[in-house]
């Protein structure tokens, strides 16, 4: 089967922020204030259990979720998984990797991996990726562009450092490189520009990955206090929605996820070529990353 592209517009690409933020915010919350009380507003993403086994950072167990961007224009609307980003964590490292899946890549099934998240839902991407990969993706979280873009402009933006020149008109992306304070349309633009690189989609994958180490530098530089804390971390927990997720559960990963620096987070392309059509296949080195990655939940050596 065959599935047509969508205008570039629709292209998500905010949910590994959103990941980041929110098991981060509910940490600062379930500490500062006691049990949050999640869903109160507007939902802005969704999180998710999708693993078979137990959420149990130990020292030898390397933990797996998806950040997800799927095309989606409203709630009734599933849409196509465009924005693929699988991160594994080392606990005991306190190190974590970041691998950027184009989203034309080919399924173990067959079809583009994108498709899977129309066809059947969050779950059906996640079988896929784990196929692909060789892990067991415990956790996904997905959202849509108009929700992140609410979300970057009440927690304050984000700060990336653009590592090139980004001229776009069909993203409205417009940027030099160096250090760029950006507010949630600008976030959003910068992530869906394809058209200021040769490569096109592999770098957009890429810098999807780098906004997400970028918004946990932000979190963590900002290191708001008390009063700062409590705000955002009331405001994440109004708009995040749960399914087969324990408060409890918000709470090792966001403990997990502000335990870990930056600056030890990989952010790796997946190798892929060109094959018939639009559709891209996993290259020669792929297997070697996904063994590297499925190990410890580090890629050693990046290709």
């Amino acid at each position: 089967m065959t599935f047509s592209r969508r205008p570039l517009i629709r292209l998500l690409v905010s949910i590994p922020l959103a990941g980041l933020l929110v098991v981060a915010g509910l940490s600062a919350a379930w500490l500062a204030l006691g049990q949050p009380q999640v869903a109160q507003g507007s939902t802005w993403f969704q999180v998710t259990r999708t693993g078979t086994s137990e959420f149990a950072p130990a020292p030898d167990k390397p933990f797996f979720f998806l950040a997800l961007g799927n095309d989606g224009r409203s709630d009734a609307d599933p849409g196509l998984g465009d924005a693929i980003h699988v991160i594994g964590v080392n606990p005991a490292a306190r190190s974590a990797t970041i691998l950027d899946l184009p989203r034309d890549t080919q399924s173990p099934s067959g079809d583009k991996i994108n498709a899977y998240h129309a066809l059947q839902g969050l779950q059906g991407m996640v079988n896929q990726l784990n196929k692909m990969m060789g892990i067991d993706i415990q956790y996904a979280v997905t959202v849509n562009f108009p929700r992140f873009t609410s979300m970057v402009d009440q927690i304050g933006g984000i700060d990336v450092n653009v590592p090139q020149p980004m001229h776009d008109e069909d993203s409205g992306a417009n940027f030099e490189p160096g250090i760029v304070h950006m507010n949630g349309d600008q976030a959003l633009s910068f992530s869906r520009d394809r058209h200021s690189f040769i490569d096109g989609d592999l770098t957009r994958s890429a810098n999807q990955g780098l906004l997400i180490i970028s918004a946990l530098a932000t979190l963590r530089a900002r290191n708001p206090g008390d009063t700062g804390t409590i705000k955002l971390a009331a405001i994440l927990a109004r708009h995040v929605q749960t399914e087969n997720v324990s408060l409890l559960d918000m709470f090792r990963l966001g403990r997990l996820g502000l335990s870990i620096d930056p600056a030890n987070i990989k952010n790796v392309k997946v190798p892929v070529g060109s094959a018939a059509g639009t559709q891209l296949v996993l290259s020669g080195a792929a297997p070697g990353v996904f063994r590297d990655f499925a190990d410890d939940g580090i890629v050693q050596s990046p290709p």
